[in-house]
């Protein structure tokens, strides 16, 4: 792949990595520098990666790892609390259910939020999943499955 092409890639995929960091990491600074620290590992290993196979995939697994080890650090290292107020935009109005949608995903274990964003948000199948992962479509499977009865039981509505 040329310089020119992997560019292209860098457009066309730059806002649904910035996504998918966006689910792992709070700090806006720290989600833009993984971003561009991923498009920086996937230019210097693209000899690496297969034509053919599912780019977004191969790019998203290096995002991961990134983020990973971002969090990692950040559990290590927290940083000091700021003495100036932080000052968040309001959230939009929207409806009461959708609120309690999203604290019931962000009450989610870590591996079952991943495998529900990557493959609602991101539009991921399976094997795409498992190849950012590393682990088997069936354990995809079954997590995917564990959320949803989580979700609809923190939800109120009946299982499946």
């Amino acid at each position: 792949m040329d310089r020119d092409e992997f560019a292209e890639r860098v457009r066309s995929h730059q806002p649904a990595l910035s996504r998918f960091v966006a689910r792992y990491l709070r700090s806006r600074d720290d989600q833009d520098e993984v971003v561009q620290d991923t498009f920086l590992r996937a230019w210097q290993q693209i000899a690496r990666f297969q034509e053919g196979t599912n780019f977004v995939a191969w790019v998203m697994t290096i995002a991961r790892f990134l983020c990973m080890a971002r969090m990692k650090d950040r559990q290590r290292h927290p940083e000091p609390a700021s003495l100036e107020p932080h000052l968040h935009p309001a959230a939009p109005p929207g409806p009461e259910n959708l609120e309690k949608l999203k604290q019931a995903v962000a009450r989610l274990p870590l591996p079952q939020r991943e495998v529900l964003a990557m493959r609602f948000f991101d539009g991921l199948d399976y094997r795409a999943i498992a190849e950012v992962t590393g682990d088997s479509e069936v354990t995809l499977r079954s997590r995917m499955h564990d959320a949803l009865d989580k979700l609809k039981s923190q939800l109120g509505a009946p299982k499946a």
